[in-house]
């Protein structure tokens, strides 16, 4: 591999399409992090996101605040011995600061490990501004997005089709049985497919990665009709989102129920939402009853799932603990 690889890489219409996700992804968590007085442990999930399962794994051990605290510090005046104050802390990695200042600072610092990365092309730079010049790069975003690239041909037939099972997980259809089968293969990967398939899945969905990564499944029961009147919007459309981001700090949510009123159909505002919602209810874990309250906590109790919901249950006994409001599912 040589820089013309590099150039013939960047030119595939798959990595176009990772590039772009790859940039959303960062801006995101960039905007995120350079304001952080508004960080709470939701947003957080997009700062993981770039800088690793490192700061995954650590930096929730200690309180927000402490880390709210050292990022201002450093935005305040970017020091190398305040991204070492943290670093120490955090008992983090050496890659994973490197991140922090790539996050922080994209137009001045690259990406952790940049050169170990680019090795699988064949090459090795020695000063990253190098790299912006001779690949015509805008910032070291497009350099991040070059480096979680996995080319077309190193990807393996059986990894592709493991991403696509992996993808085709669905909270509220998939059985469990399957879900534990493709958790198996995940499992039985090497190290270097395993962090493949990682990759991939971060890019693509959060969701479906701490499905793979993360120990602590459990199940859940969706207040569905209670979602779709948050906030007054009568709308499933924050159902479907909730979907899609079915984590909180320590837990990822699997398998899904969810649970509507009878009259749900009629609240719903448009001739969409309804075609959503005819859709939704041919999936197997769907049920519509009045009242509602009454089966979702029968079914809570009954399998020891957890429950999404505004809601309060005040007349019914359960465990408190099982009961998680809808906004802890969204870094609004």
């Amino acid at each position: 591999m040589s820089i013309q690889r590099i150039y013939n890489v960047i030119s595939e219409k798959d990595y176009k399409e990772h590039s772009q996700k790859a940039r959303k992804i960062v801006e995101k968590a960039h905007s995120i992090i350079r304001k952080p007085r508004e960080l709470n442990e939701r947003k957080m999930f997009w700062v993981y996101r770039v800088l690793g399962k490192d700061a995954e794994l650590k930096i929730p051990k200690k309180h927000i605040n402490d880390f709210q605290f050292l990022i201002m510090h450093i935005l305040k005046k970017p020091k190398e011995n305040r991204f070492n104050d943290l670093k120490s802390y955090y008992k983090l990695k050496e890659e994973t600061i490197e991140n922090l200042k790539f996050l922080l600072f994209p137009d001045k610092f690259p990406p952790g490990g940049y050169n170990e990365k680019l090795k699988k092309y064949g090459v090795e730079f020695y000063n990253p501004q190098v790299i912006l010049k001779r690949l015509d790069f805008k910032d070291f975003i497009d350099l991040y997005a070059l480096i979680t690239y996995i080319p077309l041909d190193v990807k393996t037939p059986f990894v592709q089709d493991l991403i696509d099972e992996i993808l085709s997980i669905d909270p509220i259809d998939t059985k469990i049985s399957l879900y534990k089968k493709i958790k198996e293969l995940f499992r039985s990967l090497g190290p270097y497919e395993k962090q493949m398939v990682e990759l991939q899945l971060k890019n693509i969905s959060y969701y479906h990665y701490r499905l793979m990564s993360r120990k602590s499944i459990k199940g859940v029961i969706i207040d569905g009709s209670n979602v779709v009147r948050y906030n007054n919007q009568d709308s499933i459309l924050r159902l479907v989102d909730l979907l899609d981001n079915l984590y909180i700090e320590n837990i990822t949510f699997f398998p899904a129920i969810i649970v509507f009123d009878r009259n749900i159909e009629y609240v719903l505002k448009n001739e969409e939402d309804k075609d959503i919602l005819k859709k939704m209810s041919e999936k197997k874990r769907i049920y519509f009853e009045s009242p509602a309250d009454e089966l979702i906590v029968h079914l809570s109790n009954r399998h020891g799932y957890y429950m999404i919901s505004q809601d309060k249950f005040n007349e019914y006994q359960f465990d408190k603990d099982k009961l998680l409001e809808f906004r802890r599912f969204f870094d609004e």
